[in-house]
Formats: structure tokens, C-alpha cells, sequence
């Protein structure tokens, strides 16, 4: 498995906004293969924005789509991960 954690700073008005965004379009995302799913997480000023993939490369064609400009308006995934606060992972699931 593949986990994303991007960490996204903003003022809490605007990171509700966000969530509320986040809430609205991730049904979005099960089009694409090795999707798994993606959870909200509150830290004090920021909200982590954790997606999990069956692979790197799955994770990879997310940025790549029309999609994701969308999500983004209109900003293309090259521009999007240069700005972001992103961390992947391997992972793996025990329980």
C-alpha cells in the first residue's frame, strides 16, 4: 500500500472550507485504479489530507488528470506537488 499525507496550512475558516471540499468531491476519486480511499485529519492549524493507493504509480496518475485540475482549478499536478506539503509512504495494514 501507498499513503500521501498532504499537510495543508490555512486559517481554520479556510481550512473549513476545504474539508467541506474534500467532503464534496473525494466519491471522485474511486474512478481511479489503486484508489483506496483518503481520510481528514486535524492537527492544530493544519489539515492532513491522507489518501492510501495500491501502489506509487496509481497515486501518480491522480496528478496527472483532468481530474485533478478540477479539484485543483485548473493548477496541473507538477505545480500543485511543488507547492504542497507532501510526504508518501510504503505502508502496510496489520489489522
Amino acid at each position: 500500500m501507498y499513503v500521501v499525507v498532504n499537510t495543508i496550512r490555512a486559517p481554520e475558516n479556510e481550512l473549513e472550507r476545504i474539508r467541506r471540499s474534500f467532503r464534496d468531491t473525494a466519491h471522485d476519486l474511486d474512478q481511479f485504479e489503486g484508489f483506496l480511499g483518503v481520510e481528514l485529519w486535524q492537527d492544530e492549524g493544519a489539515l492532513l489530507a491522507v489518501s492510501r493507493w495500491t501502489t506509487r504509480e496509481a497515486f501518480l496518475a491522480y496528478p496527472r488528470s483532468e481530474l485533478f485540475r478540477k479539484h485543483h482549478k485548473g493548477l496541473r499536478g507538477e505545480q500543485a506537488m511543488t507547492r504542497a506539503q507532501i510526504k508518501m509512504y510504503e505502508a502496510e495494514a496489520i489489522g
